[in-house]
C-alpha cells in the first residue's frame, strides 16, 4: 500500500501505526478492541485466520454496527466441517459466524472457495475473492557459471544429480522419504545428493531416528549435506545450484507451503505430493506424486531432473501482485 501511494490513518511515511490493544483473547479484552477499531473509524476492517481467538464475535459486531466499517476476512487454511456442541445450533465450520458475517472473503485456494460455496446460499453471496500468497524468498541471480563455482564448494562432483529440501524436518514433511528417495537412486546406480536447507539438530524424536538412519547407513552419509539455517538469499541460491527439489509432504502440497512456492519461483524441477496425484505438469515443471509413492518420486526424479529454466520462462507471483490484488476489492467495496 506504502509503495502504491495509498497511505492513510495507519499508514504515515511508509510506517504503520501498530495499536498495542491485544493483550489477549479474553472477552474483556475483545470489548478493549473493539473500542480502539471504533476509535480509530476506519473503512475497512480485514481479519486474517486461522484463529480461535476472536470467540467468533468481533466480525458479527461489527458487521451489526450502524455505519460500522466493512469488514474482510482471509481465510488460509484448509477448511473442515467441525460438528456444534449444541446438536440444533448450525455451525458447519470453524469461524462460520465470521465468516457469514463479513462483506467479502479472501481465500488462497479455489478449493477454500469451492468449499464455502458448498455451504449455505449465504455463504454463495458473499464476494469471495481468490489471492494466492508470495514467496519470501527472492529468484536467485546465479549465472551457470556460478552454479556449477558453488557445486564445487560443496564437494559436489560433476555427474551428481543434485537434490534439494528446504524447510522444517518433521514427520508431516516427510523427510523420511527424502532419505528413502536416495537409496532408492542409489540401488539404480544414480549418484546423488541431497542439500538440507533447513536444521536438523535431533531435537525431538522423529529428528533423532533420522540422524540415527544416517550416521548407521555410508550411502547416507555421504550423500546427505545438511546446510542448516540459511538467508533468504542463500535459501535462493542454493535451490537455483539443485537438479531437484524434493518435497514430500504427507498431507499433499497445497498453496501455502512456502518452500514449494520458493522452489516453484527459481525454476527448478519439483518433486511433490498431491491428492488425487497429477503426475508431470510441464508448464509447471513439477511431478505431483501419491502421497507414500517413493518409488513414483525416484522415477520421477531420474526422468526429469534437470538444471533450473531461465526466470523468463515460468512467471513469478510477487507480493507487490497481492497487495494490488487487495486493493481493487478494497476498492470495490467502498464504492
Amino acid at each position: 500500500m506504502v509503495t502504491s501511494g495509498h497511505q492513510g490513518t495507519v499508514c504515515r511515511d511508509g510506517n504503520p501505526t501498530v495499536l498495542p490493544v491485544v493483550h489477549n483473547w479474553s472477552l474483556l479484552n475483545v470489548a478493549r478492541v473493539i473500542r480502539a477499531i471504533l476509535k480509530c473509524k476506519p473503512d475497512i476492517v480485514h481479519f486474517q485466520f486461522p484463529t480461535n481467538g476472536y470467540f467468533d464475535v468481533l466480525v458479527p459486531i461489527l458487521g451489526v454496527l450502524p455505519k460500522g466499517p466493512k469488514v474482510v476476512v482471509t481465510m488460509h487454511e484448509p477448511l473442515s466441517v467441525k460438528p456444534s456442541r449444541l446438536p440444533w445450533v448450525f455451525r458447519p465450520i470453524r469461524n462460520w459466524l465470521s465468516i457469514a458475517s463479513a462483506d467479502a472473503i479472501i481465500v488462497v485456494a479455489q478449493s477454500y472457495a469451492e468449499f464455502l460455496h458448498g455451504v449455505s446460499e449465504r455463504m454463495r453471496r458473499i464476494p469471495c475473492e481468490l489471492i494466492p500468497i508470495a514467496s519470501n524468498i527472492p529468484v536467485s541471480q546465479l549465472s551457470t557459471e556460478a552454479v556449477r563455482e558453488v557445486r564445487r564448494q560443496l564437494g559436489i562432483p560433476r555427474g551428481t544429480l543434485v537434490l534439494t529440501y528446504f524447510g522444517f524436518v518433521h514427520a508431516r514433511k516427510g523427510f523420511d522419504q527424502v532419505l528413502d528417495l536416495i537409496k532408492i537412486l542409489e540401488q539404480r546406480k544414480v549418484a546423488a545428493v541431497i542439500l538440507v536447507l533447513g536444521e536438523l539438530l535431533g531435537r525431538d524424536p522423529y529428528q533423532k531416528d533420522l540422524l540415527d538412519r544416517i550416521s548407521n547407513d555410508p550411502v547416507l552419509r555421504s550423500a546427505v549435506k545438511v546446510l542448516g539455517y540459511l538467508d533468504s538469499d542463500a535459501i535462493a541460491d542454493h535451490l537455483a545450484v539443485s537438479d531437484a527439489c524434493v518435497l514430500p509432504f504427507v498431507d499433499g502440497v497445497h498453496p501455502k507451503r512456502g518452500s514449494f512456492l520458493a522452489a516453484l519461483d527459481q525454476g527448478i524441477f519439483i518433486v511433490t505430493t498431491s491428492d488425487p496425484p497429477k503426475g508431470y505438469i510441464a508448464d509447471e515443471n513439477v511431478y505431483y506424486a501419491k502421497q507414500g509413492d517413493i518409488d513414483a518420486m525416484a522415477l520421477a526424479v531420474q526422468r526429469h531432473a534437470a538444471p533450473r529454466r531461465s526466470a523468463a520462462s515460468h512467471p513469478v507471483r510477487t507480493w507487490e501482485a497481492v497487495a494490488q490484488e487487495h486493493l481493487r476489492l478494497f476498492k470495490r467495496l467502498l464504492q
